[in-house]
């Protein structure tokens, strides 16, 4: 083998060698958290939160997803994956909320990790309704 084609390979094996270091570094354990200071409110008779009208509806507001548990029962998490920084949802068939990216889950009520990948909990948040007024204090 010549010196130039011997190079030539060691020098394509090294960069070979490296790729699974930069796949390893892109999915790093890091965790995004959610939004600090929340204090808004969702009016249920506006257009946009409908859905929070009917058990298992969601809507996602200001960073928050909105899930309504029951007749009077409302539960607020951050809507950012701690995983990946991606946007949630809920799936209410499973009633558990899911991250399209990796595909972690999180537990409805308090926010913990059901499934891996997402490394923490999302930030979990008090909602009230009064009336038509939903809400949404840190």
């Amino acid at each position: 083998m010549e010196r130039k084609d011997f190079l030539k390979k060691t020098f394509a094996l090294c960069g070979l060698a490296l790729i699974p270091a930069g796949v390893i570094e892109s999915c790093k354990k890091q965790s995004y958290a959610g939004p600090s200071n929340v204090n808004f409110t969702l009016d249920l008779t506006n257009a946009a939160n409908t859905t929070l009208n009917t058990v298992g509806g969601s809507v996602i507001a200001n960073g928050i997803i909105v899930i309504r548990v029951d007749a009077s029962t409302f539960d607020a998490l951050s809507a950012t994956c701690t995983h990946a920084g991606c946007t949630v949802g809920y799936n209410a068939s499973r009633s558990n909320i899911v991250c399209p990216c990796h595909g972690g889950t999180y537990n409805v009520s308090t926010g913990a990790v059901i499934s891996s990948p997402p490394p923490a909990a999302l930030t979990k948040y008090n909602a009230t309704l009064a009336g038509n007024i939903l809400t949404i204090k840190s």
